[in-house]
């Protein structure tokens, strides 16, 4: 166990490396300013005007966290499930319990956006915490590179009443809360430190790529600018050059003939060129005429083509951006869809592995030592690709009938259906068909004869 000198001297270090990857200049700092908005404004002479500014500070156009989410979208845990099993286990019950459900969007956007993501599982009084973690707010140190393990670990938590920096610094049995005040730059450790005993530094790292991740966003800020400059260049001819500009000749030039004037003998422009503004003259000899207005077609086109370029890099669908397409068959917008839905397959398969650490650590917080071997075990990612619901149900109904896959088992690949839908199905299908029942009990009742009425009796005959 790391003595508390030796957690302050590494808390220390790892504070200085948590806000140097998080400066304006550093890879995290850039990328978070550019999904704020907070873009490089495209080049501007020296001596430029206020309009001529604002509308560098108009041309932004920040199309970088519609790529982030568009993948975001497409990735959702729906199930955590032992091999050979069709129903979860009990580690799924710790997700739900800490709402992962929604939170599981943090930890995907931000091992996106930035490489790196993390979640922060502890024991709990009555389910083990999960937390997601963005790469902004912790720091881990790894032995290697590819260890599945950190040997230390910070997060930044917050501050304090008295405006000091919080911190907690992890280690494999312990949680620390370090204190760094405004008087003095040197972490302190504050409060009584939390055991948990779980063996392993309690963050569970997801990244984008296994080797050596960035993340989507870093390498796309060239051509976010490339764009920006483009709506610049366009703005620039609309405000100055998309109005027809006049030409007179043959006219008079006024001049200032005010002596006390520090302009007298200056020519005075003698029309006021405005799109309401008419010029009249009681010359006979002045002529009028106007310049062509700029075409701002190739402005369009090249702005176009920075976001079709950026939209290629990225593995989307152009349509994604533009939304040029419409009136598309679920089949032709499968097509378009499938460098993108190939692209979240990948991260299912990378993230996936991450979330199974994360539940097996949560198993371990909360005393089951069998849940937390299952190496087995997988989770269930929601189908979200773009698909005909009819042709889906057509192909499991084949599927079904044809080679004798049990119905149940087609269930979970319907489009859109969650672990839920399908334990409210099973739960129906065992207590039996209620509109088949319903329809039997009309059956009988229809087909029962119905009983025979009393016949009036004959009225007596009178006696003879």
């Amino acid at each position: 166990m790391p003595t508390d000198g030796s957690v302050v001297g590494l808390a220390e270090e790892l504070i200085s490396e948590h806000k140097r990857i998080n400066s304006p200049t550093e890879d995290f700092g850039l990328v978070s300013r550019y999904l704020k908005g907070d873009h490089d404004l495209p080049y501007a002479p020296r001596g430029a005007s206020a309009e001529y500014r604002s509308l560098a500070r108009k041309s932004i156009t920040n199309w970088l966290p519609l790529i982030s989410d568009t993948f975001v979208k497409g990735l959702f845990v729906d199930g955590y499930r032992p091999a050979k099993s069709t129903t979860n286990a009990k580690a799924w019950d710790y997700w739900q319990a800490n709402r992962m459900d929604a939170r599981q969007t943090i930890i995907h956007r931000n091992a996106l956006e930035y490489g790196t993501a993390y979640t922060l599982v502890l024991p709990g009084a009555d389910a083990p915490s999960i937390r997601p973690v963005s790469a902004t707010k912790a720091v881990a140190l790894y032995e290697d590179e590819d260890d599945e393990w950190a040997q230390f670990g910070l997060r930044f938590k917050g501050r304090a009443a008295d405006g000091a920096e919080l911190y907690e610094m992890l280690t494999e049995t312990m949680v620390y809360t370090v204190a760094v005040s405004k008087e003095s730059s040197k972490p302190a450790i504050r409060g009584v430190p939390l055991e948990h005993n779980l063996g392993y530094v309690p963050l569970v790292r997801y990244r984008e790529r296994l080797d050596g991740s960035r993340g989507i966003i870093l390498p796309l800020l060239n051509l976010q600018d490339r764009i920006n400059e483009a709506v610049f260049a366009l703005l620039i001819a609309l405000q100055y050059a998309s109005f027809r500009q006049r030409w007179a000749t043959g006219l008079a030039i006024p001049t200032v003939d005010d002596p006390d004037s520090p302009l007298y003998g200056q020519p005075v422009e003698p029309f006021k060129a405005a799109v309401d503004r008419l010029w009249v003259t009681d010359n006979p000899d002045a002529k009028f005429g106007d310049f062509q207005q700029t075409d701002v077609t190739g402005h369009l086109e090249t702005y176009g083509s920075g976001v079709r370029t950026l939209a290629a890099i990225a593995q989307l669908s152009p349509h994604v951006l533009l939304g040029d397409l419409v009136n598309l068959s679920a089949d032709a917008l499968a097509a378009a869809e499938a460098s993108t839905q190939r692209k979240i397959n990948e991260y299912e398969t990378t993230f996936g592995e991450a979330h199974e650490q994360t539940l097996r650590l949560a198993a371990l917080a909360a005393g089951d030592p069998v849940g937390a071997r299952d190496l087995k075990a997988q989770v269930r990612w929601r189908d979200t690709e773009a698909r005909s619901m009819a042709a889906a149900v057509d192909a499991l109904g084949k599927m079904v009938q044809m080679l004798g896959v049990p119905a149940e088992a087609a269930w979970e690949r319907i489009p859109g259906v969650t672990d839920q839908d399908i334990e409210r199905w099973k739960g129906m299908a065992a207590s039996g068909d209620g509109l088949k029942a319903l329809a039997e009990a009309l059956t009988r009742q229809s087909s029962t004869p119905a009983p025979a009425q009393a016949q009036p009796a004959e009225p007596a005959q009178p006696a003879a």
